[in-house]
């Protein structure tokens, strides 16, 4: 008798060894394609070009907006809302001119006006109030999860699990480097574990470097692929992500003096082409393009972990 003509089932064992809000039961190899838009001028058209490559590939993706973007381009973030997809902050000027902010050491009440500021953006923009975060650089704390909780967002997309980018990137703390690298509700004590919060932590995938634009820019999508090919093993929830910047000619935005030259160099339409192959080879691997904050697994509420025997299915 299979699975499915079974149609009731004994209640299960109920233990402390074992979370089930850490576990996948799906299937399905999910595509959580995501898009930061950082707060640089003249990067708008990257995300008009971006959001019809979604519309090509049949994709809702995740846009997370800093405030300064939304405040400037509300047009665009309406637009993103009206085409069916997820709004998201990514703090208040990151990518800017301004010192980037950092919400790992960040006092309290900064984060909480960073936070505010880019929630109010994007709410006055599309009319919605936004319920999911990415720090700026996946640079992100304790303090954080507790303004995220305070202020009713439900999701976060910036724990680093699996990443270290050996000096070539932006994450060079190793603090949340063993997170679970599926869906998970954090503990408000360490961000890495799993405990009780409210909110829904699906980390950005990585294999030491992250699966993002810039990986694939630089190593091609074979590469990317077999990287992709590890995160698979322990995780069906695949979270790409890409910035508007990366799709137009560096000499036509603003980006801060310390921007590294390795970060903008070969930016520009051409990407398109290189993004759409890997959303080919991603699809004849069978992945489903997939909405970020429809990641299942800690729907449970529950305040301890359980367990579920195979003997209660027999």
């Amino acid at each position: 008798m299979s699975l499915m003509q079974r149609t009731s089932v004994t209640p299960v064992e109920i233990s402390d060894s074992f979370d089930v809000r850490t576990c996948d039961f799906s299937p399905v190899k999910h595509l959580h394609f995501t898009i930061d838009c950082d707060w640089v001028p003249g990067s708008e058209k990257g995300l008009e070009a971006l959001l019809d490559c979604c519309d090509r590939y049949g994709m809702t993706a995740t846009v997370f907006f800093t405030g300064r973007f939304a405040e400037a381009y509300p047009n665009l973030v309406r637009d993103c809302h009206e085409r069916g997809h997820q709004l998201g902050t990514h703090g208040w000027a990151h990518g800017g001119l301004e010192e980037d902010e950092d919400f790992r050491t960040a006092a309290y009440e900064q984060q909480r006006t960073w936070i505010r500021q880019a929630t109010q953006a994007v709410e006055q923009a599309a009319g919605v109030r936004p319920v999911i975060f990415r720090a700026p650089n996946l640079w992100i704390g304790e303090t954080t999860l507790r303004i995220l909780e305070e202020e009713g967002y439900l999701y976060d997309s910036s724990v680093p699990a699996r990443r270290f980018d050996l000096g070539f990137g932006r994450v060079h703390y190793l603090k949340y480097f063993w997170a679970p690298t599926q869906p998970y509700r954090p503990s408000e004590a360490d961000l890495g574990k799993p405990g009780t919060s409210v909110i829904t932590e699906i980390p950005p995938s990585a294999f030491l470097l992250p699966v993002n634009m810039a990986t694939l820019r630089v190593l091609g999508v074979q590469t990317l692929g077999k990287m992709i090919a590890w995160i698979e093993r322990a995780s069906r929830h695949l979270v790409f992500y890409c910035h508007p910047s990366e799709f137009i000619h560096a000499k036509d935005q603003s980006f801060p003096k310390n921007m590294s030259k390795w970060n903008t160099r070969g930016m520009g339409p051409k990407n398109l082409r290189v993004l759409e192959a890997l959303l080919d080879y991603l699809s004849a691997r069978h992945f489903v393009p997939s909405p970020l904050m429809s990641s299942a697994a800690p729907h449970l509420d529950v305040s301890h972990p359980v367990v579920i025997r195979a003997s209660a299915f027999s």
